[in-house]
């Protein structure tokens, strides 16, 4: 098992009133955690874990009520003067978990609860409005350098060297650039075995979720966009382009969008910028949380080092690794690219949320790089520069 940078914030709530929410794509390790979690607390605690995908699950818990919940807890062995856990994982497929979790929230507060989701919807729609006041909600994605190498950061935008591993640890950066970092994948040994887990990964488990859940009327659709996407990487888009490539409208491909990001299948790099003419302000790029997603979406595994699109694969490998631990550090800055007309650009500007201060980060597989004197204007703080023999420093 890997050890995710989330297990010691999670150790560190299990003390907490709170409702505790771990939520990212299927497959990612969540039940795995919650799994863990159990076998660390079951010996000194009452424990219960239930899958709420599962017709069993569902019937038990399927009419929630005060009176209900009190019979089941008994019958698990939840004393109201003992700590008692209850998981619950895959919660997205039950149709009253909100009403579920409140009840339990309000009147056991012996029974801590820990969930999962496999769909960020679900989070915006029930659960955000019902238990205000009452939950935690926990991203968990792909691995990060870190958690692969089993290699423990303290402050994740330090940028910490380790010389002496340097070597090995861009070498498994470039590896990411093809096949990813999901935990099944990383674990096959053979590049046939990678490429037959991408593949089911995306048929059975991202695909099949949102065809289902969204009750989709084109899936065909969805599946052509990904693939425009795909080739798109680290190039701003154009929806209108989008829409007349698809055959639908420039609404349905914004909605479609909207719904690969609820799936954590990509994600959105807004413009910065201050409302000067020369700067590109209506666009966006797209990139992908997975990149061996993002091949399988193609069929394309070929080495990192013989790729055409080796900047494209590196420059999104290093700008998702940075938003994760963004994400795990509570979101200390906003993120953003930057370019004019005239062509001046800067691929990532971090903001940091309190002081405003930015950050400017170019990054390149090869040569010189500079940054451009336009941007100056900002006064960034820093001025970092990504390339292959460093980039094992940007992917903790």
């Amino acid at each position: 098992m890997y050890r995710r940078i989330i297990e010691k914030k999670l150790l560190d709530l299990l003390d907490s009133p709170e409702v505790l929410i771990v939520y990212g794509p299927r497959r990612v390790g969540k039940t795995t955690l919650l799994q863990y979690l159990r076998s660390m607390l079951q010996a000194e605690n009452p424990t219960a874990s239930y899958s709420l995908d599962d017709p069993t699950a569902q019937a038990i818990f399927g009419e929630p009520s005060t009176a209900r919940l009190e019979r089941i807890f008994s019958e698990l062995g939840f004393e109201p003067s003992r700590r008692a856990y209850l998981f619950l994982d895959e919660v997205q497929n039950f149709p009253k978990v909100d009403l579920l979790l409140k009840l339990v929230f309000d009147h056991f507060p012996h029974v801590k609860v820990v969930a999962t989701s496999s769909s960020s919807l679900i989070l915006l729609h029930n659960l955000t409005d019902s238990l205000a006041g009452r939950k935690y909600f926990i991203e968990l994605l792909p691995l990060t350098l870190g958690e692969y190498a089993g290699i423990e950061i303290d402050d994740f935008f330090s940028f910490p060297e380790r010389l002496t591993q340097q070597g090995q640890l861009n070498q498994i950066v470039q590896s990411f650039t093809v096949y990813g970092s999901y935990p099944e994948v990383v674990i096959k040994t053979t590049a046939q075995e990678k490429q037959d887990k991408l593949r089911d990964l995306i048929d059975s488990a991202l695909y099949k979720d949102i065809f289902i859940l969204e009750n989709l009327k084109a899936p065909q659709v969805l599946v052509k966009l990904v693939t425009l996407l795909a080739y798109q990487i680290g190039n701003l888009v154009n929806l209108n382009e989008l829409a007349s490539q698809s055959g639908v409208s420039r609404n349905t491909v914004e909605q479609y969008i909207s719904i690969l990001e609820k799936y954590f299948l990509v994600f959105r790099l807004p413009p910065f910028e201050r409302n000067l003419r020369s700067e590109i302000n209506a666009k966006h790029k797209i990139y992908f949380w997975d990149l061996g997603v993002r091949n399988a979406v193609i069929n394309r595994f070929a080495p990192f080092e013989i790729r055409e699109d080796r900047g494209a694969l590196f420059e999104n490998l290093v700008i998702a690794s940075i938003l994760k631990r963004n994400l795990y550090s509570h979101r200390p800055f906003n993120a953003y690219f930057w370019r004019t007309y005239q062509g001046y650009e800067i691929d990532l500007v971090l903001e940091q949320a309190q002081s405003q201060a930015l950050w400017a980060f170019q990054i390149a597989i090869r040569g010189n790089v500079t940054f451009s004197r336009a941007f100056e204007a900002y006064q960034p703080v820093q001025r970092l520069v990504v390339g292959l023999e460093n980039a094992y420093r940007f992917c903790w």
